[in-house]
Order: structure tokens, then C-alpha cells, then sequence
């Protein structure tokens, strides 16, 4: 019996699709890089490379998915300027940003996610003063292509001066932004952004989607006040709803559609907060629990209460359990 020997250049380019899919994008096109032209076409197909993730998750932060400097320089001198133009959305964190970002520049990018973010790397980004980018880089790609954004901060960086500070450049350098993700880094702790909201500068009118992590009620109401005046969408986790405070909540919020909120700790004001907010949302799709809201399709609810029975069980007998029948 003969045995044949079939190698990879042999199988026709669907195999080798459904076997590359398989692959992560980055050591796919890192290890068949300059093999042949078939491979080259194969490999740099809109399927591996209009989004590309140059970090891995560790216990509780964002690393670069390279432990070579070489490898990672390979990348931005050899690969990324071939494929610059297919290339739609970068996963970066900030060890790495700085070279990917000035490798090549990057005419369809419409999505960045920054993670492991501190103020001085933001100022670095988004300012007019980029220490590392050149200004064509920052005056194109980072004020009008960039409508999604993802922006995790350093869980060792957590002060509140920082955050508010990143919150302004935010909004400051990424004009068209309409997709916003905004939390900690470290997913395991019960942290929360603490800023300082009502600062004027920090408003967008392009933003649709908000999502993020917050930790105290006041900072919802203040995310809802109207800087927001598109927002369709939000999702915020609290750390905490305590006593009402004295900011307003009683405008209308007719453009938004669908409303998460969610909290671990328990709450005595679902009455006095929670409700006011909602009865602001007349148009909401998504959510709620006011039957007068006729727009509303869908709707998901979860309530955890805590009764206290002071070490007193009343617990039914079992003559009761026997007595009791089943129609």
C-alpha cells in the first residue's frame, strides 16, 4: 500500500479557509507571511484582517499578545502596511499602541479599542500635542474616522482626576464618535468610575451607544442630563444606588430606546430614583416595567430582595405537606 504525502499548498483555498478560521489573525498572518502568492491572497482576505486584537486578557489587565519586541516590530515594519487599507478595527493596549498606530496609516479604521489606558498615555493620544503620532495621523483617523471606541483604564491608574481628564479627551478629539465602551480594566474588582460628570466639555452629539460602568446613581442621572441629545442606547453597571440627591431628574428623554441598568449592591430608593428615571424614558423599546410606555417590546427584569426573619423558621408541618394536594 502507497502511502501519499498532501501538503498544505495542495488543498484547495476553501479547506484552507475553514482551517485558517480556526487560526488567531495575528499568527496567521505572522507565520505564512511570504510564503507564496497563493497564501499571500489567502491570508490577507478581509476575513483575517479587518479586525485585529494585539493583546491578551491576564487574571485582572490587558497584555500585548507579543512577548517579542521583534515579533512586534516585524509586524508594524512587514505586515500591517501591506494590509493597512482592510484593516477596520485594532484591539491595542498600551504598550504596543504607540508603534502600531505610527506603522502605516489607516484609511477605512472606524473602531479602536485602548485598553490598560492611564492620563499620560491619553494625553499622548488625544491631544494635538501627540508626543508619537504625527498630526496627519491625528487630525484624520482619530477626529473623523473613529465612531466606535473602547477605552478600559489601568486598574493601577483608578484616581478620579485621571478619569475625568480622559473623559474630556474623549469627547474633545473624537468628534463623530456614535459607539462608546468605558470601564476599568480590572473586571474582577467592584470598581467603578468616579468623575467629575458635569464638566461642560465632557458632551457628544454623534454618541448613540454608551456603555459603562459607573458607581453611583448620580453619575446615571448626570449621564442622561442631555449631553447625550442622540443617545439611543445606554448600559450602566452602578456599584451602588444610595440616598436621592438633589440633581435633576425629571427631564424628558424621548430619544432613547433601550436603558440597562444594573447593580450588585442593595437599594431602599427603587422608589424615590429608579422609577422617576424611568417614567423620563417615554419611548423606550427595550426594558421597562411602565405599562403605559406602548412602545415597549421587550422587556427583562431582575429584582433581588433580602427579607430578614429575625432566627424565626415558619416552616410548614409534615401532617401540612401530606394534607396538601396537587389539581
Amino acid at each position: 500500500m502507497e502511502y501519499s504525502c498532501v501538503e498544505l499548498n495542495d488543498l484547495p483555498d476553501e479547506i484552507l479557509l475553514i482551517i485558517f478560521k480556526k487560526l488567531d489573525n495575528l499568527e496567521l498572518l505572522y507565520s505564512f507571511q511570504g510564503v507564496n502568492e497563493r497564501l499571500k491572497k489567502i491570508i490577507h482576505d478581509q476575513t483575517f484582517t479587518s479586525r485585529l486584537s494585539f493583546l491578551n486578557r491576564s487574571f485582572n489587565k490587558f497584555i500585548n499578545k507579543f512577548s517579542s519586541n521583534i515579533i512586534l516590530n516585524e509586524f508594524c515594519l512587514q505586515i500591517l502596511p501591506k494590509i493597512r487599507t482592510k484593516i477596520e478595527w485594532l484591539d491595542l493596549e498600551s504598550e504596543s499602541m504607540k508603534h502600531i498606530l505610527d506603522a502605516a496609516d489607516y484609511p477605512n479604521l472606524y473602531a479602536l479599542g485602548l485598553y490598560n489606558i492611564e492620563e499620560e498615555t491619553a494625553k499622548c493620544l488625544f491631544t494635538v500635542l501627540f508626543m508619537y503620532l504625527d498630526e496627519r495621523l491625528s487630525s484624520s483617523m482619530f477626529k473623523n474616522q473613529i465612531t466606535t471606541l473602547i477605552i478600559t483604564i489601568d486598574p493601577d491608574k483608578q484616581e478620579r482626576s485621571t478619569i475625568a481628564n480622559i473623559c474630556n479627551y474623549i469627547f474633545t478629539v473624537f468628534t463623530n464618535l456614535t459607539h462608546l465602551t468605558f470601564y476599568d480594566a480590572a473586571y474582577m474588582n467592584n470598581i467603578r468610575l468616579l468623575f467629575n460628570i458635569p464638566s461642560s466639555s465632557f458632551s457628544s452629539s454623534s454618541l448613540l451607544v454608551l456603555n459603562i460602568k459607573v458607581q453611583t446613581f448620580d453619575m446615571c442621572l448626570y449621564l442622561l442630563d442631555g449631553r447625550f441629545e442622540q443617545l439611543r442606547t445606554l448600559y450602566t453597571e452602578l456599584a451602588n444606588i444610595l440616598s436621592p440627591s438633589e440633581i435633576e431628574n425629571q427631564r424628558k428623554i424621548p430619544n432613547l430606546k433601550s436603558f440597562v441598568l444594573s447593580c450588585m449592591a442593595r437599594t431602599f430608593y427603587y422608589n424615590e430614583l429608579i422609577l422617576p428615571l424611568i417614567y423620563r424614558m417615554s419611548n423606550l423599546e427595550e426594558l421597562d416595567i411602565l405599562n403605559h410606555m406602548l412602545q415597549l417590546k421587550q422587556f427583562a427584569f431582575d429584582i433581588r430582595s433580602i427579607m430578614s426573619i429575625k432566627n424565626q423558621m415558619d416552616l410548614p408541618s409534615k401532617e401540612d405537606i401530606q394534607q396538601f394536594t396537587i389539581y
